[in-house]
């Protein structure tokens, strides 16, 4: 704990900005952010570094700030990345009992064997999150490792979250070059769902983020994140459809939609002539956008939950599943809320606009998982090259 006494440096990478801060623990270990400085832009598109030079010179400078100000010098930081491109694997391993009671050592020859495995086909990428999603003795589920119990049959179900190796590579350049070695590595879209789980007390859960031009579905059971799917497209689909069908300028779409009541539907009511500019004007009807809208958050939803084949097992397992639905267009999908509502069957639907959200929120959940880790997650540390696989499952039996 020595090592959690000092000034930690923190590092929140978008598409948009650095997010630095410093964080300092207590007697108690409880975490406060004591200096913290947003730096524009990052130049980051979708996670990955588009112009190391520029991001280098960007991070140094505001880091070099921070330290002027604590006037303490860094030598590590704890990053998040809000990379959307890595994999996520979902692997169970087995053991037959035989009415025997359940090792410490069996279930680490599991893990063992199903991180041997992963390892031969896996090797250009490289492990940054680790989840036990599963429990399973004689068939039945358990919420904790049952060592100590007897029964025939035990299965364990792993989920494994991995980013190429040259991802991480040059995440690791950028802050050598600027004097740092990375401590530890984590994804955004898992704070998001801690965020969750914390503010709702729920533990299972389906998360949709829609982005502007991008969807992004995570599912946490029992507190164990164990399913990520991304698809390349977002809430700016729904505006271009109404753009090409009506002949608008997608900005002038975006301040009409800004502007109406969607849910009126009187064919009576059309779209304003200041919407049109110098296009020749012609009488649309508030209804007809509302049909254009419809179909296409229909098709939206189809493919990214109604008849997504990944979340089969998910949502037969859940029938009153409850799905966070989160946005940070916040004018545009506030508009198209209840049409978005009728096409989820059996679920109950949270809306949340991520623009209300603390900018900092997600490193101060970093500064508390750094100390006091996560119930479901076993760390691995992967910038050492010493015993690895041991290092891996450690906390497994802590």
């Amino acid at each position: 704990m020595k090592k959690l006494k000092k000034k930690n440096l923190f590092v929140e990478i978008n598409d948009k900005c650095f997010l630095v801060a410093v964080g300092e623990y207590d007697d108690e270990l409880n975490f406060k952010i004591t200096e913290k400085e947003v730096f524009s832009p990052s130049e980051f598109i979708n996670g990955k570094i588009v112009d190391l030079e520029k991001s280098v010179k960007n991070l140094k400078k505001i880091i070099n700030q921070i330290e002027n100000r604590t006037n303490f010098i860094f030598s590590e930081v704890n990053v998040i990345i809000n990379q959307s491109d890595f994999n996520c694997v979902n692997i169970s391993g087995f053991k037959k009992l035989n009415g025997n009671q359940i090792l410490s050592e069996d279930i680490s020859y599991i893990l063992n064997d199903i991180k041997s495995k992963l390892g031969e086909s896996e090797k250009h990428k490289t492990i940054i999150h680790l989840f036990n999603t599963k429990f399973l003795l004689d068939n039945k589920s358990l919420k904790n490792l049952p060592i100590g119990l007897y029964g025939n049959f035990y299965s364990h179900q792993l989920t494994f979250f991995m980013m190429n190796n040259y991802e991480l590579k040059n995440i690791k350049t950028l802050f050598n070059r600027c004097n740092l070695n990375v401590n530890k590595i984590i994804l955004k879209s898992f704070i998001d769902g801690i965020k969750i789980i914390e503010s709702y007390k729920q533990d299972t859960f389906l998360k949709i983020d829609l982005k502007k031009n991008e969807v992004q579905l995570s599912f946490f059971y029992n507190s164990a994140f164990c399913f990520f799917q991304r698809f390349n497209f977002g809430s700016e689909l729904i505006l271009k459809d109404i753009a090409k069908v009506c002949s608008l300028e997608i900005e002038n779409v975006r301040q009409m939609i800004s502007n109406i009541n969607l849910k009126i539907s009187d064919e009576n009511m059309y779209v304003e002539k200041k919407y049109f500019n110098n296009n020749s004007f012609r009488k649309i009807s508030l209804k007809h956008i509302i049909e254009i809208s419809s179909a296409r958050i229909e098709e939206m939803i189809n493919i990214i939950f109604n008849k997504n084949s990944n979340l089969n097992n998910i949502k037969d397992k859940n029938n009153n599943l409850i799905i966070y639905f989160e946005y940070d267009e916040k004018n545009t999908v506030d508009k198209f809320k209840n049409i978005i509502e009728s096409y989820f069957k059996d679920c109950k639907l949270n809306f949340n606009s991520t623009s209300n959200d603390d900018y900092f929120s997600s490193i101060r959940i970093f500064g508390k998982l750094l100390c006091k880790g996560w119930s479901k997650e076993a760390i691995p540390i992967v910038y050492e090259k010493k015993s690895l696989i041991s290092r891996i499952f450690s906390s497994l039996f802590e």
